[in-house]
């Protein structure tokens, strides 16, 4: 199989491989917060993972400058270190992974508000395309007005109800806080450029380098609460390891393939999809229910996250090295 070949498949099965790996992480907090707070449970996984990445790097002979560390380390202290925390605290207040994973879907529409305030959402170019590009840009607008619309409605109707009895208000707010430092990241990925630098940087650097500075982070806080001490129970390490693994490797790894070749919107859109695997999971390991209100959410939100997708003449005019709406790499 040629290089090409490769690049080619893995380009197709990314948004696929995203949604799977991403939903890992709301299922490893569940198993990991019976045993411990997550505090905890982040600064080990951050230990391991930021340790192997520091590993490799070096092994590879990689050098970063200032400005890059700087950018890294803002966007790795939102993305992982703030997104991560709200969504384990989440879990730890008793939010099934499920409706944990449905709360920080609000993402997508988030981003696509605050990147079409920009002018660099999907569907809509630096100044519009040529010949009918502005009739295109109007109408792949409309849709995903209407599919992001959508997808609020399937999380009001599966997570509605609970939190306006005052269940999982928590619980509820968690997540919210962790989504909104995510999608922070996220728009700031894209609206501030990678410095130019000798040697390319890939996904590769932007793991190691947030991984250390979400491993930091973590410490400080789990020190400062007195939670750094790992637990004896043994499910504490299949946690770390699920969560290192699939979590960090598999899931920021295709968060980060995924946005810099297709983009802000497109990535956080993808997202829409993790609350119904995130709770086929813990309905599967851990026996959580599922409603059929929920069921139903999942539902609709997958119908908001169809509609919400560019057409195939607005991904041809997105794509990167596309004339219209270049993709700038991201956190």
């Amino acid at each position: 199989m040629t290089d090409r070949t490769r690049r080619s498949l893995l380009g197709h099965l990314a948004p696929a491989l995203l949604v799977v790996m991403w939903s890992s992480g709301f299922v490893g907090a569940t198993f990991a917060a019976p045993v411990a707070p997550a505090a905890t449970t982040l600064l080990w996984r951050y230990v391991v993972a930021g340790t192997l990445m520091v590993v490799v790097v070096l092994a590879l002979g990689r050098r970063y400058g200032a400005r890059y560390l700087r950018r890294e380390a803002v966007l790795g202290a939102l993305g992982q270190a703030g997104y991560l925390y709200g969504v384990f605290r989440a879990v730890e207040e008793g939010l099934p992974a499920g409706t944990a994973a449905l709360l920080a879907s609000l993402q997508p529409a988030l981003v696509a508000v605050v990147m079409s305030g920009f002018g660099r959402g999907r569907g809509t170019g630096a100044g519009g395309g040529r010949g009918g590009g502005r009739e295109s840009t109007s109408s792949g607008g409309r849709r995903q007005a209407v599919g992001m619309a959508v997808g609020f409605a399937g999380v009001a109707l599966a997570v509605g109800p609970d939190v306006a009895a005052g269940n999982g208000a928590a619980g509820a707010l968690w997540a919210v806080l962790g989504m909104l430092s995510l999608s922070a990241a996220t728009v700031l990925g894209d609206l501030w450029p990678a410095p130019d630098e000798p040697g390319e940087h890939d996904v590769l650097d932007s793991l190691a380098v947030q991984g250390v500075v979400a491993l930091g982070i973590f410490a400080v806080l789990a020190l400062a609460n007195g939670q750094a001490a790992p637990p004896s129970d043994p499910t504490f390490w299949l946690a770390i390891a699920w969560l290192v693994g699939l979590a960090f490797l598999g899931g920021y790894g295709m968060y980060l393939y995924v946005q810099r070749t297709r983009g802000p919107v497109a990535v956080s859109t993808w997202l829409y999809l993790t609350p119904a695997v995130s709770a086929a999971w813990a309905w599967a390991m851990f026996g959580q229910d599922l409603p059929l209100l929920t069921v139903a959410g999942f539902v609709v939100s997958l119908a908001g996250v169809l509609l919400t997708r560019p057409t195939r003449r607005a991904a041809d005019e997105t794509r990167p090295g596309a004339p219209v709406a270049s993709v700038r790499s991201g956190p």
